[in-house]
């Protein structure tokens, strides 16, 4: 990797998987070692809050099912691309390490589950522009996963939504270069090795 260029860490994994709080963790520990680095969150983006609202003008119930999954998925993906092209490319250029909490591989892997027929133009789409350079699998089970979601009080999860998301998480990180954590261990076991991963993909 060129040592003047910034390197772009990415987690993904089901909800409650706990890629907020290591990606958080993960930028406090780079600030620590004198790295430069920006946080990404990407919970909401441009296509999903403006189908949700065209959704609702006309009564539907959601942007996905006023659209349908083929072409919701795919205008999903084209967001993705814009935001590693225009958001994280230029940091990574300048230099500064860019962490981002969810990936393309969390919302493709959404897709997969719904069984949705654009799938594979959605993967052309979303990695053009290439995968970040680290990739981490946050691996909880279903059920750890579920009673943390619980916990936080924010979403609703079933053991049975997130078991069948994680099958698909597994799917579609399939032929991608990426690293699998246990995400069922204390938090701070998971950062420890999340920086393992990091010290010895960067050498730092």
């Amino acid at each position: 990797m060129d040592k003047m260029r910034g390197a772009w860490i990415g987690f993904c994994g089901i909800d409650g998987a706990g890629k907020s709080t290591q990606a958080a963790l993960t930028c406090s520990w780079l600030t620590q070692k004198g790295l430069p680095n920006l946080l990404r969150e990407g919970k909401r983006d441009f296509v999903s809050e403006m189908a949700s609202a065209i959704a609702r003008s006309h009564g539907a119930e959601s942007g996905r099912k006023y659209f349908g999954e083929e072409y919701y998925m795919v205008a999903l993906s084209f967001d993705l691309l814009r935001e590693a092209v225009l958001d994280v490319r230029p940091f990574l250029a300048a230099g500064t390490t860019v962490v981002s909490a969810r990936t393309a591989f969390c919302r493709l892997a959404g897709g997969l589950l719904r069984e949705c027929r654009s799938l594979e133009l959605a993967k052309e789409v979303a990695f053009f522009d290439g995968i970040p350079d680290i990739v981490i699998w946050l691996d909880a089970s279903s059920e750890v996963a579920c009673q943390r979601v619980i916990e936080r009080g924010l979403d609703i999860a079933t053991v049975e939504h997130l078991t069948v998301y994680r099958a698909a998480m597994g799917r579609i990180l399939q032929g991608y270069s990426h690293i699998r954590i246990d995400g069922d261990e204390p938090v701070d076991s998971v950062k420890l090795e999340v920086r393992r991963t990091i010290e010895k993909a960067l050498r730092l």
